[in-house]
């Protein structure tokens, strides 16, 4: 290469682009073993060096891939590069927590005496690096569907039932003396009570992988381990504030388990049955030793989604002596009106997903991970959940306040505000008059929702 193309390169990569920061000459000197008044005459000759190469090889070889942006760290894509190869042939799932973290520890490793601080993860760098590699983020494909007029009337049902029941009652003075603009429930004692799924590896139908394979695959690190799920069990109130632990459901007897429960964060609650799954013994005493307590005796609007273990006569009749009314979400309309579904789970469960990351790339090697038995893993889920749970609670509550307004739950009952209700999939939706139900098309019939539990063979079809 001639050396005005190379003194080019070696000047741009001393400017770094924007959004980095402009390393000093001595950090820059330490890094390419130049001496540093080298460097320094570079500088003083920016101008001239910036004009020298136009028709280089490298130019050119820019035009054809389809970028011009220059490399800043060579030997770190490179490594990262084949790292994600190698880990695809392997099976693993490459999500952009594990470019992320992968790229800190290698820089480190390639540049030991160049401080890590000038190296920011940024998206325009992770794009670029993309590019270049021309990796994708491939995804399973699914066939949308237009939502029938049947979910519009059994969302207006349930949001008239709603508006039906948080109508002050004179039969009751606290009811009366709150003159609450949302009705006779405090914002406190409206809640959400959701369960979801959540794998001990998140195999989530999505990995980064070379562009044109056709068949993208996945592999558990230990066999079993994606379907050794266990449930997540989770209660948000309108106002935000975080009342209720989260609990995990493990799949299991929950008996000799040693020390494990000592190890677990004491700020979760942890549970055990054969289904992994909340049924009506556990959801009994859930309401008795959990709910109740933070509920204060005040009259309750509790939002929970309309399965078996929900509606018992046990446990109907458990909610109607607590003062509990409970709002049964419509089957198959919990993704379009349940609060933890509509603006919660999805972060909530990103943010579980990169710490879990975080703390299997802590260790020193993925072997090492994989040789973890059960409870190590469920030790770190309690962990996990516990941070993620109460770090969105303190940084995101105006999003769990809002999931609330958007679904009608804490609008004003004068109807005032009904035209910030934002249900997906809706247009101009209207609670209209809340003192009847229109007539279900479908005539009661339950639209199913469909749970995706994660896979661990994808095949796609998608174009280039």
């Amino acid at each position: 290469m001639p050396v005005a193309t190379l003194l080019n390169n070696r000047i741009v990569t001393l400017l770094f682009q924007q959004g980095y920061r402009q390393p000093t000459q001595q950090e820059a000197s330490d890094m390419y073993q130049i001496p540093r008044r080298t460097i320094s005459d570079w500088v003083r000759k920016k101008k001239e060096i910036e004009k020298v190469g136009k028709n280089s090889p490298v130019k050119k070889q820019e035009g054809e891939l389809g970028y011009s942006r220059r490399v800043l760290w060579p030997e770190l894509e490179d490594k990262l590069y084949v790292e994600s190869i190698e880990r695809r042939k392997a099976g693993r799932i490459v999500k952009q927590e594990w470019f992320r973290i992968q790229s800190t520890f290698l820089f480190r490793s390639i540049y030991p005496n160049v401080n890590a601080a000038i190296f920011p993860f940024s998206n325009r760098w992770f794009r670029g690096f993309l590019g270049r590699h021309r990796i994708s983020l491939r995804s399973i494909t699914k066939t949308a569907q237009k939502l029938p007029e049947d979910y519009r009337i059994l969302v207006i049902n349930w949001l008239r039932f709603n508006r039906r029941n948080s109508q002050p009652r004179a039969v009751c003075f606290w009811e009366v003396s709150l003159q609450h603009p949302v009705g006779r429930y405090e914002l406190s004692n409206i809640c959400n009570l959701d369960e979801t799924p959540i794998p001990y590896e998140f195999l989530d139908g999505k990995t980064y992988n070379p562009i044109g394979e056709k068949t993208i695959w996945a592999k558990e690190s230990k066999s079993g381990w994606g379907k050794r799920q266990a449930s997540l069990v989770l209660c948000i109130f309108g106002d935000g504030i975080p009342r209720i632990p989260p609990m995990i459901i493990f799949h299991g007897t929950g008996r000799r388990l040693g020390n494990e429960k000592q190890q677990y964060d004491i700020r979760v609650l942890v549970e055990y049955n054969p289904t992994a799954y909340m049924n009506e013994g556990l959801f009994e005493r859930y309401i008795i030793n959990h709910l109740l307590p933070v509920l204060g005796g005040r009259p309750t609007l509790f939002a929970i989604n309309l399965i078996k273990s929900h509606k018992t006569p046990t446990i109907l009749d458990l909610l109607s002596k607590s003062n509990i009314t409970p709002s049964f979400i419509p089957a198959g309309c919990t993704s379009l009106v349940q609060p933890l579904d509509v603006s919660v789970n999805k972060p909530l469960k990103d943010r579980l997903r990169y710490l879990t990351n975080e703390r299997i790339f802590e260790l020193e090697s993925m072997a090492e991970f994989e040789k973890w038995a059960p409870q190590d893993r469920r030790i770190m889920t309690t962990h996990c959940v516990g941070k993620a749970f109460y770090e969105f609670h303190a940084e995101r509550r105006e999003v769990i306040q809002r999931s609330f307004q958007k679904v009608g739950l804490t609008l004003p009952i004068d109807g005032s505000l009904d035209h910030e209700l934002d249900v997906k999939g809706f247009i101009g939706l209207e609670v209209g008059d809340w003192r009847r139900d229109l007539e279900s098309l479908a005539n009661g019939r339950a639209m199913e929702d469909e749970e995706y539990q994660g896979i661990e063979f994808v095949s796609t079809d998608l174009e280039d």
